[in-house]
């Protein structure tokens, strides 16, 4: 069947994502009331699911599948309480999102588990929980994650879809990033409609269309390698443009001597900023700094309610960190942590420096994008003063600075040497800047020159064609977007479903790859113990030869099965060029599975996310 093509498990995956955000809309409108918009009741209703897992994790040594399934059922009697559960405009505007982005789903739906630090610790770390219901400590069942401290809000989502499929986190990991993109999606088209546009007040077809385009293919900073995969850089991405809007709107009350009316859901959705990845804690801040900056830059507002009101908002974050410290400081595994001090990379700098310029011209869309923004302040407040757009505005330039600053820190403070000059990911972590960057610059074509009257009055033509377009870019970009069926990714994917077939939990297997760098090795095991069917406590012996000593060694320590990816020639009599597997008795090895490589495969294209000779393949 076509890779393309979702199968009837791929279909059962969209449903358990839609369920989980279905939960996390009913428990945020529980807690803020059903006049809130959905957006903003599904960050709420993620942050207090982080609130409740993170604290039962840390201080309840019972399964955390009685506070989820808690959660869940807490959730569906909301539908019960009719002066909390959503509105019909939440509904409405969640079905529409839903039927716009239905081919986007469908593309999606099969996606399988892709990139390095998802088989290294963002799936090994999800799988812990569905197995023991519980956060891995040094006394507990053993972890094969490399970061088995990393925070878990994101695998707290696939946990709970996990309580209707245990399998769910192989795909579920990329698709509640999906689902999280088309939720900032949503919040975008409900900024950029006209004032009149409330939580009462749906967007329209033609706005919705709009912002699902500008969450995912219109955002110069979407790659979706990094967007649709099971990294934290989404979800930071989505809660940080809800939160930034909600800081916006907040600021505008104070201008006018009023209350902010959507506090709850502010602090909530930093809450759940804080604990996605090790830097939320830095986002949160830089989130919280920009709103003070912008605050103070505004006269009108009173500095001291602005920061009275940013610390409340803070709150639940930094009790939901503190929690999480206590927990690493006593779990007894590792997370990453800062180098000490005397070995800070301070000489290393200028080599830095020159690395992120080098980032920065090579992605010259995104930083002009960047430039743009900050150009475009003056211009807006002096044109128009200070409004939304100009707030906006304010809010991404400080925000930018204070996160690049934090950025520029780590690179001294926690990164070896060599990944410091090289500015390791710097472009991954300004992603998570790129939608307050999309909705700054969105509103700014909005409010200015001819836009303005556009905007005014929608044309119906124009609608029809954003409603068309986002229909049908996902298809167009299908190859794109499955980021995971680039090669050699396949070729890996399919030797570990062919190896699955002679082990069983706890099976012992020797790893011949050679030349690898642990990459295949790394998405081999995880292939296997992640993805249906699970082989759980797999001892394997990796190796980066494939030589008459590496199979003495490895029947030596006792190996029954080695899998060698690429038989050199001259090797016994096995067949040169071939992936094989052999057996180990008292006579020795004999071979009992080969597999060669399709000879079309060489005339593909292939990425450098994996090492290209265990494959067969010279780099």
């Amino acid at each position: 069947m076509d890779p393309y093509l979702p199968h009837l498990t791929d279909i059962l995956a969209l449903c358990v994502t839609w369920a989980v955000g279905g939960l996390l809309l009913l428990a945020g409108a529980g807690l803020t009331g059903n006049r809130g918009a959905p957006e903003f009741q599904i960050a709420a209703g993620w942050g207090a699911f982080c609130l409740l897992l993170t604290s039962w994790g840390v201080f309840v040594p019972l399964s955390m599948r009685l506070p989820a399934v808690a959660f869940g059922i807490a959730a569906l009697t909301i539908m019960l309480l009719p002066k909390r559960r959503p509105n019909v405009g939440a509904w409405l505007a969640l079905g529409r999102m839903l039927a716009l982005s239905l081919p986007l789903w469908l593309v999606m739906a099969s996606i399988r588990p892709s990139q390095p630090d998802t088989f290294l610790n963002l799936l090994p770390n999800a799988f812990y929980l569905v197995d023991y219901g519980l956060l891995p400590t040094a006394a507990r069942s053993q972890s094969f994650s490399l970061l088995p401290a990393a925070p878990y809000n994101t695998q707290f989502l696939s946990f709970l879809g996990s309580l209707l499929d245990a399998d769910y986190p192989a795909r579920g990991m990329s698709l509640v990033n999906v689902m999280l993109q088309l939720v900032a999606g949503l919040a975008i088209a409900r900024a950029l409609g006209p004032l009149a546009t409330s939580s009462a007040r749906q967007p329209g077809w033609g706005l919705t269309a709009l912002g699902s385009l500008l969450a995912t293919l219109f955002n110069p900073g979407f790659v979706p390698r990094i967007h649709f995969a099971a990294y934290g850089e989404p979800a930071l991405a989505a809660m940080a443009v809800v939160a930034a809007w909600l800081f916006v709107l907040a600021q505008g009350e104070l201008a006018r001597g009023n209350p902010p009316a959507q506090f709850l859901p502010l602090a909530l959705a930093l809450a759940a900023i804080v604990n996605t990845k090790q830097t939320g804690i830095a986002l949160v801040a830089a989130l919280a700094g920009a709103a003070l900056i912008s605050a103070w830059a505004e006269r009108r507002v009173q500095l001291a309610a602005a920061l009275r009101g940013t610390v409340l908002a803070v709150l639940p974050a930094l009790f939901l960190f503190t929690v999480w410290r206590y927990h690493v400081g006593h779990a007894g595994v590792d997370e990453l942590t800062t180098l000490p001090f005397g070995d800070w990379n301070w000489t290393h700098l200028p080599d830095t420096a020159a690395s992120i310029l080098g980032v920065v011209s090579g992605k010259p869309l995104y930083f002009g994008c960047v430039v743009a923004a900050i150009l475009a302040l003056p211009l807006v407040l002096w044109r128009q003063g200070w409004t939304a757009t100009s707030r906006l505005l304010t809010f991404n330039a400080a925000l930018f600075g204070l996160y690049n600053v934090f950025i520029f820190t780590t690179y001294i403070a926690v990164f070896p040497t060599e990944m410091s000059s090289a500015a390791h990911s710097y472009f991954r972590y300004n992603t998570q800047l790129s939608l307050v960057l999309v909705l700054s610059l969105a509103l700014t074509v909005r409010n200015l020159g001819a836009a303005t009257r556009i905007w005014e009055r929608p044309l119906r033509g124009a609608s029809a064609a954003v409603v068309t377009l986002a229909l049908l870019t996902p298809i167009g970009f299908a190859k794109r977007l499955r980021f995971d069926l680039d090669m050699p990714q396949p070729l890996v994917w399919d030797l570990a479903k062919k190896l699955s077939p002679y082990l069983s939990d706890g099976g012992r297997l020797a790893l011949l790859l050679p030349g690898d760098n642990d990459s295949v090795a790394t998405m081999i095991a995880g292939v296997l113990a992640d993805t249906p069917p699970r082989r759980h406590m797999l001892d394997l012996l990796r190796r980066n030869t494939a030589d008459a000593a590496t199979l003495d060694e490895a029947a030596r320590l006792g190996y029954p099965l080695a899998f060698i990816s690429c038989t050199p020639n001259g090797l016994r009599d096995l067949p040169a060029g071939h992936a094989v597997l052999l057996r180990h008795d008292p006579d020795g090895w004999h071979l009992i599975a080969t597999w060669p490589y399709p000879q079309d495969t060489a005339q593909r294209r292939w990425q450098h996310i994996l090492s290209w000779p265990p494959l067969c393949r010279i780099q």
